[in-house]
C-alpha cells in the first residue's frame, strides 16, 4: 500500500542573494552559477548556489501516529518494513551534466519560512534566508545559522559569510539520488531519516536538498533545475510516499488462476466518485477474452477466475498523467494485488489524495517468469471530491 503525505512549507535559499526570502515562492531551484559565467550582463566573480528546504511539519506527526497504532508497520528497511520516499517534480532544467548526484539530510535547526519571492523588489528579508533561519535580515532580530558548512565559494573570511543552512551527516542522515542522462524528478529513499524523527532521535526541522558540497565548490557547469514547491497550486506538490507490503493470499487455494492467453480484468465494485476520507478496496475479477462456447446456467462472470500472484496496480492523474502511486514490484511489492475468499483485490486509503481530479488504475499482470507481461487501464477512472 501507498499512503501519501504532502510537504507544509518549503523556500529556497539564495547564496547571490543571501538575506532574501523566498517562503512563498511557487518554484524550488537547484542552481550553479560557475565563477566567470555572465548572468545578468555582469561577470560573476565567485561561485555561488541555492539549496532549498522543505518541511512535512504535521505530516510527520500523524506518520508517527500511523505507525504507533499499527496502521502503518514500523520504519525501516526489512521486508515487513515501511520505506518512504521523497518525491519532487522537476518544472524546468537546462544545462544538466549526463551524470549529478543530488543529496537531502535533515535540517538541525529551526526555520521560519517567511512570506517572500525572487520576483520581489525590494526584496523580502523577513524570514529564512542564506544568511538567517529567522527575523528580519535588516536589523537586530536576525537569526543566523549556526553552520560551519559555510558558503559554496569556500571563504569563511567572515561570520557573515557563513550560512547556507545547517543540517546533520553521518550515517543514516544522508539521502542520495544519482542522475544518468534522465529526468530530474526527485524521488529519493528517505527511510533512514524519516524513521529518526518518528523514534524522537532528532528533532524534525525538514530536509535540506542540495548537490554535494565537491560538485558545489568546483568549476563544474552544473546547470539549474528548478522544481514545483508547495505553492505552486498544481498536483505537482512535493510529498512523501509511505510505501509497504500489506498483501495476503488467504483465498488463491479458492479460485484459479486464469490460464487464458488472452483474458479481460475488470474493477467490479469501482465506483465514479468518492469522498476524500474514503478507505476503498478496488475487487477485481477476470475473465477469457474469447470464452470457449458451452451450455451453462449462470452468468459467466460468476467463474472463480483470479490474477497471478504477481500481479500489480498503479494509480495516475487523469489529467496530466502523473502518477500518484507508481507500479512497485521490487520496494517490498507495495502495490501488489491481494486474494482473499471473495477474489483479486487491492486495498486504497483515499485520504491522502488531492480533491476534485480524476485518477485512472492500471493493472501490471506478470506471467510466465516475465515472459508475458500485460498492462490493463480500460476505463478503470474515478473522481474524488470533498
Amino acid at each position: 500500500m501507498y499512503q501519501l503525505y504532502f510537504a507544509e512549507r518549503d523556500t529556497t535559499l539564495y547564496e547571490r542573494f543571501p538575506r532574501q526570502n523566498t517562503g512563498i515562492d511557487q518554484i524550488l531551484e537547484l542552481t550553479k552559477i560557475a565563477s566567470g559565467s555572465k548572468v545578468d550582463g555582469d561577470i560573476q566573480a565567485i561561485t555561488t548556489n541555492t539549496r532549498f528546504l522543505i518541511d512535512f511539519g504535521a505530516q510527520i506527526t500523524a506518520i508517527t501516529t500511523a505507525v504507533n497504532n499499527g496502521t502503518i508497520p514500523p520504519i525501516g528497511t526489512s521486508t515487513n518494513s515501511a520505506s518512504i520516499f521523497l518525491n519532487i517534480k522537476a518544472s524546468d532544467a537546462n544545462n544538466l551534466p549526463l551524470s549529478y548526484t543530488l543529496k537531502a539530510f535533515p535540517v538541525s535547526q529551526s526555520w521560519d519560512n517567511g512570506n517572500g519571492t525572487a520576483a520581489d523588489i525590494p526584496e523580502t528579508h523577513i524570514g529564512s534566508s542564506w544568511y538567517n533561519r529567522s527575523g528580519d535580515a535588516r536589523g537586530t532580530s536576525a537569526v543566523p545559522w549556526n553552520t560551519g558548512s559555510a558558503p559554496s565559494y569556500n571563504n569563511p573570511g567572515t561570520t557573515e559569510k557563513l550560512g547556507g543552512g545547517a543540517w546533520i551527516t553521518g550515517s543514516g542522515y544522508e539521502a542520495s539520488q544519482s542522475f544518468q542522462n534522465q529526468s530530474p524528478d526527485i524521488r529519493m529513499d528517505v527511510t533512514d531519516i524519516v524513521k529518526k524523527w518518528v523514534t524522537n532521535d532528532i528533532d524534525n526541522n525538514g530536509f535540506i536538498v542540495k548537490r554535494s558540497y565537491t560538485e558545489e565548490i568546483n568549476g563544474d557547469i552544473l546547470g539549474s533545475i528548478k522544481f514545483f514547491g508547495r505553492e505552486s497550486h498544481t498536483i505537482f506538490l512535493p510529498r512523501l510516499e509511505v510505501a509497504f507490503n500489506d498483501v495476503e493470499f488467504s483465498g488463491t487455494a479458492s479460485y484459479t488462476e486464469i490460464a487464458s492467453d488472452t483474458y479481460v480484468p475488470y474493477i467490479k465494485n469501482i465506483r465514479p466518485e468518492y469522498r476524500s476520507g474514503d478507505k476503498t478496496k478496488f475487487r477485481i475479477g477476470v475473465r477469457p477474452e474469447f470464452p470457449s462456447k458451452s451450455f451453462v446456467t449462470s452468468s459467466f462472470y460468476m467463474t472463480k477466475d483470479r490474477l497471478p500472484t504477481s500481479s500489480y496496480y498503479s494509480i495516475s492523474d487523469t489529467v496530466t498523467d502523473e502518477i500518484i502511486i507508481p507500479f512497485d514490484e521490487t520496494n517490498k511489492s507495495a502495490t501488489q494485488i491481494s486474494c482473499d475468499t471473495a477474489g483479486s483485490y487491492f486495498k486504497v486509503n483515499l485520504d491522502t489524495f488531492l480533491p476534485e481530479r480524476f485518477y485512472k488504475i492500471s493493472l501490471k499482470v506478470i506471467r510466465d517468469g516475465g515472459d508475458d507481461i500485460q498492462i490493463h487501464d480500460d476505463n478503470f477512472y474515478f473522481k474524488v471530491v470533498r
